[in-house]
Protein backbone atom coordinates (compact mmCIF):
# COMPACT_ATOMS: atom_id res chain seq x y z
CA UNK A 1 0.00 0.00 0.00
CA UNK A 2 1.23 3.59 -0.83
CA UNK A 3 2.85 5.55 2.42
CA UNK A 4 1.32 8.76 2.81
CA UNK A 5 4.57 11.00 3.58
CA UNK A 6 4.60 14.90 5.05
CA UNK A 7 7.48 16.67 4.21
CA UNK A 8 7.97 20.19 5.15
CA UNK A 9 9.53 22.73 7.79
CA UNK A 10 9.30 24.57 10.39
CA UNK A 11 10.52 27.30 12.59
CA UNK A 12 11.63 25.98 15.95
CA UNK A 13 8.33 27.70 17.70
CA UNK A 14 6.24 25.46 15.74
CA UNK A 15 4.96 27.72 12.57
CA UNK A 16 4.60 26.56 8.50
CA UNK A 17 4.72 30.33 7.82
CA UNK A 18 4.21 33.56 9.27
CA UNK A 19 0.80 35.09 8.84
CA UNK A 20 1.31 36.71 5.71
CA UNK A 21 2.26 33.17 4.53
CA UNK A 22 6.00 34.36 4.19
CA UNK A 23 8.47 31.66 4.45
CA UNK A 24 11.69 34.04 4.03
CA UNK A 25 12.99 33.08 7.24
CA UNK A 26 13.38 29.84 6.01
CA UNK A 27 15.23 30.78 2.92
CA UNK A 28 17.70 32.78 4.68
CA UNK A 29 18.07 29.52 6.46
CA UNK A 30 21.45 27.85 5.60
CA UNK A 31 20.99 24.43 4.57
CA UNK A 32 18.12 24.20 2.87
CA UNK A 33 20.24 23.55 -0.80
CA UNK A 34 22.03 21.01 1.04
CA UNK A 35 18.97 18.92 2.25
CA UNK A 36 17.73 15.58 1.00
CA UNK A 37 15.23 16.51 -0.91
CA UNK A 38 15.74 14.89 -4.17
CA UNK A 39 16.09 11.72 -2.10
CA UNK A 40 12.37 12.37 -0.93
CA UNK A 41 10.88 13.53 -4.59
CA UNK A 42 12.09 10.04 -5.75
CA UNK A 43 9.63 8.03 -3.54
CA UNK A 44 6.25 10.42 -4.29
CA UNK A 45 4.00 10.41 -7.24
CA UNK A 46 1.35 12.76 -5.87
CA UNK A 47 0.66 15.41 -3.71
CA UNK A 48 -2.26 16.90 -1.48
CA UNK A 49 -2.13 20.76 -0.56
CA UNK A 50 -4.71 23.48 0.53
CA UNK A 51 -5.27 26.18 -1.70
CA UNK A 52 -2.64 28.56 0.15
CA UNK A 53 0.09 26.93 -0.21
CA UNK A 54 -0.52 25.92 -3.14
CA UNK A 55 -0.68 29.52 -4.00
CA UNK A 56 1.99 30.54 -1.90
CA UNK A 57 4.26 27.68 -3.78
CA UNK A 58 3.45 28.68 -7.38
CA UNK A 59 4.42 32.41 -5.78
CA UNK A 60 8.10 31.06 -4.74
CA UNK A 61 8.72 29.48 -7.66
CA UNK A 62 7.40 32.09 -10.20
CA UNK A 63 4.35 30.63 -11.20
CA UNK A 64 6.29 28.00 -12.98
CA UNK A 65 4.24 24.39 -13.20
CA UNK A 66 4.03 22.92 -9.43
CA UNK A 67 5.61 19.39 -9.71
CA UNK A 68 4.93 18.23 -13.05
CA UNK A 69 5.81 14.70 -12.72
CA UNK A 70 3.48 14.47 -9.92
CA UNK A 71 -0.26 14.38 -9.53
CA UNK A 72 -1.04 17.50 -7.69
CA UNK A 73 -4.28 17.77 -5.36
CA UNK A 74 -5.22 21.27 -4.40
CA UNK A 75 -8.09 21.60 -1.66
CA UNK A 76 -10.75 23.79 -1.47
CA UNK A 77 -13.65 24.75 -0.71
CA UNK A 78 -14.51 26.86 -3.50
CA UNK A 79 -12.91 25.44 -6.32
CA UNK A 80 -12.79 22.27 -8.13
CA UNK A 81 -11.61 20.81 -11.49
CA UNK A 82 -8.24 20.27 -13.33
CA UNK A 83 -5.82 23.42 -13.99
CA UNK A 84 -2.36 22.73 -16.03
CA UNK A 85 -1.21 21.60 -12.94
CA UNK A 86 -3.25 21.34 -10.00
CA UNK A 87 -6.42 18.94 -9.93
CA UNK A 88 -8.47 20.89 -7.15
CA UNK A 89 -11.27 18.62 -4.83
CA UNK A 90 -13.69 19.57 -2.50
CA UNK A 91 -13.28 16.67 -0.44
CA UNK A 92 -11.81 15.61 3.00
CA UNK A 93 -8.01 15.05 3.02
CA UNK A 94 -9.43 12.13 4.89
CA UNK A 95 -11.33 11.39 2.21
CA UNK A 96 -8.84 11.96 -0.81
CA UNK A 97 -5.91 9.84 1.00
CA UNK A 98 -8.50 6.94 1.53
CA UNK A 99 -9.31 7.07 -2.05
CA UNK A 100 -5.47 7.46 -2.95
CA UNK A 101 -4.26 4.48 -0.82
CA UNK A 102 -6.02 2.32 -2.55
CA UNK A 103 -4.85 3.13 -5.94
CA UNK A 104 -1.77 1.80 -7.69
CA UNK A 105 1.57 4.29 -7.41
CA UNK A 106 4.36 5.60 -5.29
CA UNK A 107 4.00 7.71 -2.15
CA UNK A 108 1.90 10.13 -1.28
CA UNK A 109 3.43 13.77 -0.22
CA UNK A 110 1.46 16.03 2.52
CA UNK A 111 2.94 18.93 1.33
CA UNK A 112 0.43 21.32 4.03
CA UNK A 113 -1.39 23.26 5.34
CA UNK A 114 -1.65 22.48 9.12
CA UNK A 115 -5.25 21.93 9.85
CA UNK A 116 -4.93 19.01 6.93
CA UNK A 117 -1.79 17.51 8.66
CA UNK A 118 -4.20 17.87 11.57
CA UNK A 119 -7.04 15.99 10.04
CA UNK A 120 -5.10 13.41 8.98
CA UNK A 121 -2.78 12.78 12.20
CA UNK A 122 -6.24 12.61 13.97
CA UNK A 123 -6.92 9.80 11.19
CA UNK A 124 -4.36 7.82 11.71
CA UNK A 125 -3.14 8.19 7.95
CA UNK A 126 0.38 10.08 7.88
CA UNK A 127 2.68 7.02 7.85
CA UNK A 128 6.12 9.22 7.52
CA UNK A 129 7.47 12.40 8.75
CA UNK A 130 10.46 14.29 7.26
CA UNK A 131 9.90 17.81 9.29
CA UNK A 132 12.90 20.08 8.93
CA UNK A 133 13.52 22.64 11.97
CA UNK A 134 14.60 25.85 11.15
CA UNK A 135 16.42 27.58 14.24
CA UNK A 136 14.11 30.76 14.26
CA UNK A 137 11.71 31.90 16.46
CA UNK A 138 8.67 33.16 14.27
CA UNK A 139 5.83 34.42 17.37
CA UNK A 140 2.96 34.29 15.39
CA UNK A 141 1.81 32.59 11.94
CA UNK A 142 0.48 29.68 10.51
CA UNK A 143 0.82 26.67 13.20
CA UNK A 144 2.39 23.10 12.01
CA UNK A 145 -0.24 21.06 14.27
CA UNK A 146 -3.53 23.66 14.86
CA UNK A 147 -5.56 22.41 18.08
CA UNK A 148 -7.73 19.60 17.58
CA UNK A 149 -8.65 16.37 18.89
CA UNK A 150 -5.54 14.20 18.07
CA UNK A 151 -2.29 12.44 19.96
CA UNK A 152 0.07 10.17 18.77
CA UNK A 153 3.41 8.93 19.61
CA UNK A 154 6.19 8.43 16.39
CA UNK A 155 9.40 6.48 16.80
CA UNK A 156 12.71 8.79 15.59
CA UNK A 157 14.25 7.13 12.34
CA UNK A 158 17.26 9.74 11.81
CA UNK A 159 18.11 12.81 13.02
CA UNK A 160 19.98 14.56 10.29
CA UNK A 161 21.60 18.28 9.92
CA UNK A 162 22.31 20.38 6.76
CA UNK A 163 24.39 23.51 8.15
CA UNK A 164 21.52 25.01 10.41
CA UNK A 165 18.55 23.28 9.10
CA UNK A 166 17.56 20.20 11.35
CA UNK A 167 15.86 17.26 9.82
CA UNK A 168 13.61 14.77 11.88
CA UNK A 169 12.88 11.79 9.92
CA UNK A 170 9.32 9.80 12.08
CA UNK A 171 7.60 7.15 11.29
CA UNK A 172 3.91 6.42 12.82
CA UNK A 173 4.08 3.63 15.55
CA UNK A 174 3.17 0.01 14.16
CA UNK A 175 -0.25 -0.90 14.98
CA UNK A 176 -0.29 -3.63 17.03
Amino acid sequence: MRQVQFYGAISLDGYLATRENEMQWLFDTKGGESANTAEFMVQVDTTIMGRKTYAVTKKLMNNAPLFPDKTNYVLSRTRQGKETDAIYTRKSPVTLVQQLRQRAGANIWIVGGGQIVADLVAADLIDAWWIQVAPVLLRDGIRFFPKGDYATRLDVVAVKQYDQLMELQLRRRSRP
